[in-house]
Formats: structure tokens, C-alpha cells, sequence
């Protein structure tokens, strides 16, 4: 059985990681994503609980109910005991 050269192995790794899903998807793709039942948003940064989700980068926080409600793209979050702070943060808007 014939082996695979090395530049055809190279080739075909780079055509993966070019069309993968992780790699070469959609740039607005969220990594990650939470749900809260309440919170605050102040000059791009939000505070809010109690949340369920998961993801640090890139992320998409609801807000279900209060003054802020709705769904912002957040550049990081993070998450402890239910409360979140995330950053960088810009209300989505609603695709057509």
C-alpha cells in the first residue's frame, strides 16, 4: 500500500482546519452563551443574575426581564455562583 506524501497530508490538514466549523465558521458565531433572569448594562459592561450558561469569550448574554432586557454579543464574561460580569458588550439586533 502506497504512502500519503507528507505535502498531500499538509494540504489536506489545512483544507480541514480552513473549512472546520471552530476555525473557518462564521466570524459572528458565539462561542458561548447565557440566560439571566435580571440585570444592569452600563457602558458596554453587565451585571447580572441569577444566570445559567457557560463560555468566556465571544458570547451571547439574555437578559429576560427588567429595563435591559434583551440579547447582547459580549467580547468576555465570566460567570461565579450564578452571577455574571461580562464586557464589551452591544445589543444585538434583530436579523431580517
Amino acid at each position: 500500500m502506497p504512502l500519503i506524501r507528507r505535502s498531500t497530508v499538509v494540504a489536506l490538514a489545512a483544507a480541514a482546519l480552513v473549512t472546520s466549523p471552530l476555525v473557518g465558521g462564521a466570524a459572528h458565531a458565539a462561542a458561548g452563551s447565557y440566560s439571566c433572569f435580571s440585570g444592569t448594562v452600563t457602558q458596554g459592561h453587565i451585571s447580572a443574575n441569577p444566570c445559567d450558561g457557560w463560555g468566556g469569550v465571544n458570547v451571547l448574554v439574555t437578559l429576560r426581564f427588567g429595563k435591559d432586557a434583551g440579547t447582547y454579543r459580549c467580547s468576555s464574561a465570566f460567570a461565579w455562583n450564578g452571577f455574571l460580569g461580562a464586557d464589551g458588550c452591544q445589543k444585538e439586533t434583530a436579523a431580517s
